[in-house]
């Protein structure tokens, strides 16, 4: 996440690119309908945001109506549009044509921060789908140490029935040695706290070496900001450097980008199957 964030300024730094025809963002409505220039009646964040992203992109912006997630995944599978807000339900059926590339952070609540589980290097455990009925360590009770990671775990499949047993470490410290003493037989922690773990005092160092990640990921978004695989990579990233500093440079369109989902924080970059974790257990 920091290098796209590190990839996302240093765009914003570059020529923009010249957009060869108008911009069509999908706008939740009633029914859906053809894209067209922003109505009169729209209410002043509307018209804040296709400001801002019309003088951004210098080109024309429309307004795509869509009913909802459903009519805006159908919209950008059939190409009619080039950026809406899905839900997981409405991404599975047009996940092959299409891609997250924003979430939006909720205020005083968790960041998708990556979520590691990892087992003892000599263990048979390849996958989450191995270690069902396993005896599963957390790092400790902290909102990033459990639930976070608990929540990561159930979008997986591995909800607290999956394992025999949960217990909860006062520290990773703790948790590993837990686990390389056999007392437990996955540890899960956010990944901040398994680089600390795991880095040396040298680069040749390797505290974890006798350890191995089975499963890396981050909790499924309960939302996205979509855009078509077919986009163009300079377009994808001109636009979420827009829409991530939106919230500081044009507080107005951020409430109309975030209307989808009011009461979060900002936008954040995000990996393109936010929506749908790729390995899920049945």
């Amino acid at each position: 996440m920091k290098a796209l964030l590190a990839l996302v300024s240093l765009l914003a730094l570059a020529p923009e690119l010249v957009l060869a025809a108008p911009f069509r963002l999908a706008t939740n409505a009633a029914t859906s309908a053809p894209c067209g220039p922003l109505g009169s009646d729209a209410n002043a964040s509307k018209r804040a945001l296709f400001k801002l992203l019309a003088q951004r992109l210098d080109a024309e912006v429309l307004d795509c109506p869509v009913a909802g997630f459903r009519g805006a995944a159908e919209a950008l599978a059939a190409g009619q549009v080039d950026m809406g807000t899905l839900d997981p339900e409405s991404y599975a059926p047009v996940a092959a044509k299409v891609r997250a590339i924003l979430t939006l952070r909720p205020k005083d609540g968790l960041i998708r921060t990556q979520v590691v589980t990892a087992v003892r290097g000599g263990s048979s455990f390849k996958s989450l789908g191995d270690l069902r009925g396993q005896r599963l360590v957390f790092i400790g009770v902290a909102p990033y140490d459990r639930d976070l990671p608990r929540k990561a775990l159930a979008d997986q499949g591995a909800g607290s029935s999956y394992f025999s047993k949960e217990v909860v470490a006062a520290s990773a410290e703790e948790a590993l040695s837990q686990l390389r003493k056999q007392d437990a037989d996955v540890v899960v922690m956010n990944a901040d706290a398994w680089q600390r773990s795991c880095r040396g005092a040298k680069p040749q160092d390797q505290p974890c070496g006798d350890l191995r990640i089975v499963w890396k990921g981050r909790p499924r978004a309960a939302n996205a900001v979509v855009v078509h695989l077919d986009m163009p990579p300079r377009l994808r990233f001109q636009l979420m450097g827009i829409y991530v500093a939106m919230h500081l440079e044009a507080p107005d369109a951020f409430i109309a980008a975030s209307a989808f989902a009011p009461g979060n924080e900002n936008f954040d970059g995000a990996e393109a199957a936010a929506l749908s974790p790729s390995h899920v257990i049945k």
